[in-house]
């Protein structure tokens, strides 16, 4: 699954890593390279908005990023669970659009909250892991 996150967020590339193995880990307390967090936002289409409510920062935090080549380890952590989240999508749903698709329809088990909306903190993002292990498994609730 690992492999699946890193691919999330942009991968090698956006890793700068060359040939080196990434050890997510050490990157995320590290911070992540700015790079990782645009290629997630941009395949997710995240508005401003969004983006502020999934990161919990402000427009002007962002518009200080563009100073910056990596973001804090506090933000880097919440990347990284939207990325998780993203890759078990895909893999539940079998093609990235099917899950970003699903990542952005209401939802009745997240009381009409998109799972977008939901990932903004670690039990919303459990409870939309759960839902996509039932949906892998067969079970519906």
């Amino acid at each position: 699954m690992e492999a699946e996150v890193i691919r999330a967020l942009g991968g090698r590339r956006a890793f700068g890593s060359g040939s080196a193995p990434i050890d997510l880990l050490t990157e995320v307390e590290r911070g992540l390279p700015l790079r990782t967090y645009a290629a997630l936002a941009k395949s997710l289409a995240l508005t401003p908005s969004e983006e502020d409510k999934l990161l919990h920062v402000s427009l002007r935090t962002r518009m200080r990023w563009k100073h910056q080549t990596r973001l804090d380890p506090a933000t880097s952590d919440r990347v990284v669970r939207i990325a998780r989240i993203l890759a078990l999508a895909t893999d539940v749903l079998e093609q990235r659009e099917h899950a970003i698709a699903w990542l952005r329809e209401p939802s009745d088990a997240l009381s009409g909250r998109a799972p977008l909306q939901a990932i903004g903190n670690d039990l919303g993002a459990e409870k939309v892991a759960n839902l996509l292990h039932q949906m892998e498994y067969g079970v519906y609730s």
